[in-house]
């Protein structure tokens, strides 16, 4: 047996803790506090029990953490793999790959997003991974010769800003669309 095969989940246990998420994720958007929220809660609404919880996380901030690590690691390796695999055609007009993934992800899992957007450690996170977006975006322009007006920190703060807005606003707009009108700004 490899490694690999050591590392598998039990479908169980993945199971179990999908269940667990969704039922905090319910109750945040029901309640927007979790510093209110129980263990009892999160167990009841997954139709869990207390002990079962305790199996697979410390206290409902281990919980929130893992969720966390887990929505960032899979917005990470997307808009990684995909400027890997699906480099911009030469001339064309649609917007860099890497922030069409970017907001895909993002369109996929709106209500999670939703409520995440709200954690501080979570914004920070997201603001790392859009700055790696534009820094890949920005060397490609370099190459052009051409440069940014504005700094990337704020090019990545007012994305970000325009990201909570179409994800509160249950996205309007597709995410083709509405990358092409974030890197508008950016051509200037």
């Amino acid at each position: 047996m490899s490694n690999k095969e050591n590392l598998k989940v039990d479908p169980r246990i993945k199971r179990t803790k999908k269940m667990f998420k969704e039922a905090l994720l319910s109750l945040i958007q029901e309640k927007r506090e979790i510093s209110k929220l129980t263990v009892q809660m999160i167990a009841d609404r997954a139709e869990l029990n207390r002990a079962t919880f305790y199996l697979h996380y410390r206290d409902i901030g281990d919980l929130m953490e893992q969720m966390i690590d887990e929505v960032l690691e899979e917005l990470y390796e997307t808009t990684k793999v995909s400027s890997e695999n699906r480099p911009p055609v030469k001339g064309s007009t649609a917007p860099p790959v890497r922030m069409v993934s970017f907001l895909e992800h993002f369109y996929r899992n709106a209500s999670l997003y939703n409520v995440m957007l709200e954690n501080k450690d979570f914004r920070k996170r997201v603001f790392g991974i859009l700055m790696d977006i534009v820094t890949f975006y920005e060397e490609g322009r370099k190459a052009k010769g051409k440069s940014f007006q504005l700094p990337k920190e704020i090019m990545v703060s007012s994305t970000l800003g325009i990201v909570s807005w179409w994800i509160e606003d249950g996205t309007p707009y597709s995410p083709s669309y509405l990358a092409n009108l974030i890197l508008q700004r950016f051509k200037n």
